[in-house]
């Protein structure tokens, strides 16, 4: 937490900020589980099957929180059309090319390209009129774009990684969400608006959902897909959302977006030890360019608009 004396100012680590530790823990070690769980073949749970069962679990585990402390959960008829959108550009459409990206990519690799989130809430705000770019914004936008291809390089030469892209495109989901989202944030409390997102989605994805189940093969789930499976919906979603929006009142969206980039390195550590994905110069590389990018985009000069 942040304390302010009279005599000095001094920043120091308090419960908020070990929950935003702890948050982007459980989302780095969430994104090894589910590629787990969904694996290199249908063979394991198929994509949507999973998520299918996942979003209602999750949703539901909401509600209940939401009303266990007391909370209403109604949902008021002219925010439908808002959480309508929201629920499909920003959620359902993020989850749909997230999966399927991480099933043709490796988890280190989505752990990095999802430090570009930052760079797409900027390009929404641009496009929507929310802020216009500067100099150090643009600037930093096209280092840290740089940094994605460094993701496909292998040496000689720059490999076109179709589950590298569809990963990126659901970062610009995710970045519509963020930013069309908060709308839905200051007229609900964040984990009830968290939880009708996440229920309108699942209504998205039936039908994908049903296309598959009839394929899904369930004797071949093993043990530690299930596992990870409810690691998936209980730890990186239901207590990593709890955490982080706790830590987001307390200290604030700047101070918790810098914490952000610690899932990348969650996400890296845990893909070598459990998954023994290899970690690459390329990929370290690729990191420390995005996160130069971030860090260009906050330079405070007095740039005139571009």
């Amino acid at each position: 937490m942040y304390y302010q004396d009279t005599k000095m100012k001094s920043k120091v680590i308090g419960i908020a900020d070990i929950a935003m530790i702890l948050t982007c823990l459980l989302w780095g070690l969430g994104t090894v589980a589910v590629k787990n769980v969904i694996g290199n073949s249908p063979e394991q749970f198929r994509i949507f099957v999973f998520n299918g069962i996942r979003m209602p679990i999750v949703s539901l585990l909401l509600f209940i929180w939401v009303k266990c402390k007391g909370g209403s959960i109604g949902l008021r008829l002219k925010h439908i059309p808002l959480i309508i959108v929201v629920s499909f550009f920003g959620f359902f459409l993020n989850m749909v090319t997230s999966l399927i990206g991480l099933s043709m990519s490796t988890a280190s690799n989505m752990g990095i390209i999802f430090t570009t989130i930052p760079f797409f809430i900027l390009i929404i705000s641009f496009l929507s009129g929310i802020e216009k770019p500067t100099v150090p914004l643009v600037f930093g936008i096209f280092i840290g774009m740089a940094g994605v291809l460094m993701l496909s390089y292998d040496g000689s030469r720059i490999s076109y990684n179709p589950g590298d892209m569809l990963i990126l495109l659901s970062c610009f989901f995710w970045a519509i969400y963020t930013v069309y989202g908060k709308q839905l944030l200051n007229a609900y409390p964040p984990l009830l608006a968290t939880a009708w997102v996440f229920l309108f989605a699942s209504i998205f994805q039936l039908p994908l959902f049903f296309i598959q189940l009839s394929h899904q093969t369930w004797h071949t789930i093993t043990p530690i897909n299930w596992f990870n499976f409810l690691y998936a919906a209980i730890g990186s979603y239901f207590f990593a959302f709890g955490l982080y929006f706790y830590a987001l009142h307390k200290i604030g969206p700047i101070r918790a977006g810098i914490y952000t980039n610690l899932e990348p390195v969650f996400t890296l550590i845990f893909a070598y030890a459990l998954l023994g994905e290899t970690i690459t110069i390329f990929k370290i590389s690729g990191f420390i360019i995005i996160l130069t990018g971030i860090g260009i985009t906050k330079i405070p000069l007095r740039a005139k608009p571009v």
